[in-house]
């Protein structure tokens, strides 16, 4: 299959569960022009005339649940609640690789990990991939990267150069890799420390110079169309965040229902920690959209945020990512941009890491890639748009590692898995494409905690949703359970 034909999410695959699907006709229609026509017929009505702002905001290991809105107890995060209802709040996003590096590079190329070689940590991403940034740079956006950037290999804290590696951002203003909140760290745009730009006598906390950062550059190019990708490094550890939002007592966080006895302790000491991180982050978010509101951005820029995997945090016994449940697979995908897209709107779509590309590009009047493999899902979220139709996506984790790998101290089982998310269930193989490790009915079941795969009733479903998994596969070009090639830690010469 050539890298530009992509699985049609919203075409004629039939999932076997009995539900009835539209099936267009493809008579005279090779498989690439069949794609290209439904997505001619998918166009978005009143697709951007004007080109909107971008800002990009992503949080690292924030799970799609611990919100105010979402079904985490006791977190408070009122500024996120509020761009909540005043755009789009999607409920059904995940992570195409719940992992950093991996994600990220889904994330800016709408590609698969198998498709990119990205899969596994500090490791660079290929030269030939192609990122949203560039496609909006050469559309006249000035484009600007703040913060942590994990797509360049193993250095840390890294200072990414101007050129290539910055895969479409004019200026940069952050690091490759690490998590230290409270100390400087990174890089400005010519390579020098960004503890130079510290001032003043409020104590650091990385958060808030970046956000100063993202504030300065909106500020500065508020004259002409601008994208700012703006790359937190929390809720991710360590779990300390800075004394004003260190709020949380152990006893008082209430754990999800899947949380194992014997995890209790450790999952409650965590998560006082990884609430008072998400809930100085809402801070933040306060403060850009205080800023696009003051400056009159706000009606002429789409906010973009959405984090790069989640937190099992003690949930099935696991602790932090890169396992398919959805502790750590679902994420939180907001977007706002008034006039466009509806208020209040929660699509029940199914949306990808890889669906971000296309959705993003859509809404500036601009094109994807032909290789790029994820959907416009636009449509979905504005004023008269008809939403797609997705039957199922396609998720992978742990695709480097061995089959049957050892247990480590955050998960039992690690091992290569693949999964597939239809509307109502989740199938999960592990080490072996025809080894089901798990089906659940996530309507009936959200925590996961009733495993369908071994009981005599439900062996048609798992047969079902296996043949829609193989077909995904086989349509992406994943060699599971072979190892798919691995990018290169660097591509620059020695």
């Amino acid at each position: 299959m050539e890298q530009s034909d992509r699985f049609p999410r919203s075409g004629p695959l039939s999932s076997g569960l009995g539900v009835s699907r539209p099936r267009p006709r493809a008579e005279g229609l090779g498989r690439r022009e069949f794609l290209a026509a439904a997505a001619a017929a998918a166009t978005v009505p009143g697709r951007a005339a004007q080109q909107p702002n971008v800002l990009f905001v992503l949080a690292d290991q924030w799970r799609g649940s611990a919100f105010g809105f979402g079904s985490d107890e006791v977190v408070r995060t009122p500024n996120f609640d509020s761009l909540a209802a005043q755009g789009a709040n999607w409920r059904r996003a995940y992570a195409a690789n719940p992992v950093c590096t991996p994600n990220r590079a889904c994330i800016l190329t709408g590609r698969h990990s198998h498709q990119t070689g990205m899969i596994k940590n500090d490791i660079q991403l290929p030269p030939e991939e192609v990122c949203w940034p560039q496609i909006l740079r050469d559309a006249g956006y000035a484009t600007h990267y703040v913060g942590k950037w994990h797509l360049d290999g193993p250095p840390k804290p890294g200072f990414v150069p101007p050129g290539w590696r910055r895969r479409g951002f004019d200026t940069f203003e952050g690091f490759n890799r690490g998590h230290i909140y409270h100390n400087p760290w990174g890089f400005d745009n010519d390579g020098g420390p960004l503890a130079e730009m510290v001032r003043g006598p409020d104590r650091y906390y990385e958060p808030a110079l970046q956000t100063d950062l993202a504030i300065r550059f909106m500020r500065a190019n508020r004259d002409r169309p601008f994208a700012c990708f703006l790359s937190w490094g929390p809720p991710h550890t360590p779990f300390r965040p800075p004394a004003d939002f260190d709020r949380y007592k152990a006893a008082e966080v209430v754990l999800r229902a899947n949380v194992p006895s014997a995890h209790e302790e450790q999952a409650r000491k965590d998560l006082a920690g990884y609430y008072g991180l998400c809930e100085s982050l809402d801070h933040q978010m306060g403060r850009l959209t205080e800023f696009l509101d003051e400056s009159g951005l706000a009606g002429k820029t789409l906010v973009i945020f959405t984090s790069d995997h989640g937190e099992l945090a003690g949930s099935h016994g696991k602790y932090r990512k890169g396992q398919p449940e959805n502790e750590s697979l679902q994420v939180p995908l907001l977007m706002r941009l008034p006039g466009t897209i509806a208020q209040k709107t929660e699509p029940s779509t199914l949306a990808s890491s890889i669906d971000l590309m296309p959705t993003l590009l859509s809404l500036c009047g601009l094109d994807a890639t032909d290789a790029c493999a994820g959907v416009d899902l636009s449509g979905a979220v504005v004023s008269g748009g008809g939403p797609p139709t997705v039957d199922s996506i396609y998720c992978e984790g742990r695709v480097s590692s061995a089959p049957g790998a050892p247990p480590t101290a955050n998960s039992p089982v690690n091992g290569p898995w693949r999964s597939i998310v239809t509307d109502r269930y989740k199938l999960t193989v592990r080490n072996d494409p025809s080894s089901v490790e798990s089906v659940y009915d996530l309507q009936e079941d959200p925590l996961e905690q009733r495993n369908l795969a071994y009981t005599p009733e439900q062996r048609r479903l798992a047969a079902d949703l296996m043949a829609e998994l193989r077909q995904w596969a086989a349509a992406s070009g994943d060699p599971f359970p072979a190892r798919p090639p691995r990018a290169r830690e660097s591509y620059e010469p020695a």
